[in-house]
């Protein structure tokens, strides 16, 4: 895999969309959004699974594996947005995304972004049309979601670009995407999963996705309480019920694992390509271990991806004073409703933002 083609491509038309609809915006009002830097991660993603299991299911036996080191890449993918305020036909929001590899042990990565967009009812539909014929390939329209849904979507195309890049790019290596390979929304056509994956198993790949938050639970068990620390590590494989309770609605790119890597407080729901042999599945699991840092259960690979596209309290500041500046935005403070209301009794998140003005960007503790 040569290295300068991840470096040199860019997803050029989110810069181009992005600048785009930020000139409706000259000379317009803006307030600032105080912004909560640990909610940067709205995914509507379908990790959502209550699985009900009864005396025909068994007993699911947990999979012992074995780290294997054997020098094999492992590529990692994550994306954020976050709101930088509104205006008086919309709102602004940034995305980002990085891809993170390890290699002969250490770490590279290539940082997308960010890309600014306004967003308001007038733009939305062509915007996420547009985006959606040059990184889907759909030529059907389809209807946009709500003005504050939109920046995830955005981020979601972002994400898909990441990961194409990745399968189309990369072989003989490990691929982990953030969340799960599971899909029935717009945002993520079944074809494009599909064919993302193909790619990558045609370059001898493995797609492993692993969520850091599920609502996944098993006979109304939680997912941290389905392993012991004394099986790690270990897989748990639950892909049978899923597709029993799940099959009909839901497509399932992956077959579905609770994954215990090493001895920690932490479970998580583990995806692996479904059309890649189980065993040889259960085989990219183990090169994992043995070609990547695991800390909390976690690969740092995917940690890093994570940490540098998320957004700090500096690059927020920036970002809206940038626009401001750039765009001659005149920028207000619109009162708190719920302070108005209801004065001391407003709640904390009202009490803040009292006598806020000017760029905000609120790092809470």
């Amino acid at each position: 895999m040569e290295v300068t083609t991840l470096s040199q491509q860019t997803p050029r038309d989110f810069a181009r969309l992005g600048r785009g609809s930020l000139e409706g915006i000259i000379a317009s009002s803006f307030k600032p959004k105080t912004s909560d830097l640990f909610d940067q991660d709205f995914r509507s993603l379908n990790d959502k699974l209550i699985l009900n299991t009864n005396n025909e299911d068994g007993v699911i036996d947990p999979i012992t594996l074995h780290s294997l080191n054997d020098e094999t890449p492992v590529f990692g993918v994550d994306t954020s947005n976050i709101e930088l305020g509104e205006t008086k036909d919309g709102t602004l929001c940034a995305v980002r995304g990085t891809i993170v590899w390890r290699e002969n042990g250490s770490y590279q990565y290539v940082r997308h972004g960010p890309f600014i967009f306004h967003i308001s009812e007038a733009n939305k539909q062509a915007l996420y049309n547009t985006l959606r014929q040059i990184h889907f390939n759909e030529d059907e329209a389809v209807g946009a979601p709500i003005v504050e849904k939109m920046s995830d979507r955005i981020r979601g195309i972002l994400e898909r670009w990441l990961q194409r890049q990745i399968c189309e790019s990369c072989e003989d290596s490990l691929l982990l995407f953030d969340g799960s390979l599971t899909t029935r929304t717009v945002n993520g056509p079944i074809s494009v999963l599909g064919e993302l994956l193909s790619a990558a198993r045609s370059r001898n790949n493995a797609v492993l996705a692993i969520s850091k938050e599920t609502s996944l639970s098993v006979a109304g068990h939680r997912m941290a309480d389905l392993i012991d620390n004394k099986y790690a590590p270990c897989l748990l494989d639950i892909d049978r019920i899923a597709l029993s309770q799940y099959g009909s609605h839901l497509h399932f790119f992956g077959r579905i694992y609770a994954a215990k890597l090493i001895s920690s407080c932490f479970t998580f729901r583990l995806d692996v390509d479904r059309k890649i042999p189980k065993e040889e599945g259960i085989r990219a699991v183990e090169r994992l271990l043995g070609n990547d840092l695991i800390a909390e259960n976690y690969p740092e690979t995917l940690r890093l991806a994570h940490v540098l596209s998320r957004f700090s309290a500096s690059e927020v500041l920036a970002m809206q004073r940038f626009v401001a500046e750039n765009y001659n935005l005149k920028v207000i403070c619109r009162p708190n409703i719920r302070q108005v209301l209801f004065g001391p009794y407003g709640g904390f998140s009202a009490m803040r933002q009292e006598g806020a003005d000017g760029y905000d960007a609120d790092l809470q503790d």
